[in-house]
């Protein structure tokens, strides 16, 4: 993929993800639109899509307009995170910036990335004791590693008009 292609992809991947952290932040507030309001709809679509990626426990989430979160705080910290990774990608594409999400995308800088997760919930598994706080500060550490591997990913990606075609296979 050319540079300008990646830039594209990774511009996208920032808007997107923005969008989903602020449907995420803004979903507790549409509770309180009256039934059947556009507000209302979308914080019921919202709530629905988190229920589907996250275990949405209230004591391990952020209360905004007397609700909890779509999703607890691990969850909240890594969707924060993904649009600030796809902007330090964006403004510092080469080079050091490069090397770095390279780095992030391999297997050891994944198992960094998921060691202070990996902690807290053995930590709250052993002794009960959560703290949202602690919770969105690992997740945006994973977040960070996570989003690093799929900056990679799209840096890496071939371009299909100069790609090369395999050879052909062998026949019998």
């Amino acid at each position: 993929m050319t540079s300008a292609g990646v830039r594209r992809a990774t511009v996208a991947l920032c808007i997107a993800s923005a969008v989903w952290l602020g449907a995420i932040l803004a979903a507790p507030h549409g509770l309180h639109a009256a039934p059947g309001a556009a507000g209302r709809i979308g914080a019921g679509v919202v709530y629905l899509a988190g229920r589907v990626v996250c275990h949405q426990q209230v004591a391990r989430s952020f209360v905004a307009a007397g609700h909890p979160l779509p999703v607890c705080a691990r969850c909240t910290g890594i969707y924060a995170a993904l649009p600030l990774a796809c902007l330090l990608a964006v403004v510092w594409p080469g080079g050091r910036g490069r090397r770095a999400w390279a780095w992030a995308g391999t297997p050891r800088g994944i198992a960094l990335a998921a060691a202070p997760t990996a902690l807290t919930v053995g930590l709250e598994w052993i002794t009960g004791w959560t703290d949202p706080a602690l919770r969105a500060a690992t997740g945006v550490v994973l977040g960070l590693g996570g989003a690093g591997l799929v900056c990679a990913a799209i840096a890496s990606r071939p371009n299909p008009v100069t790609a090369t075609a395999p050879p052909p296979l062998p026949t019998p």
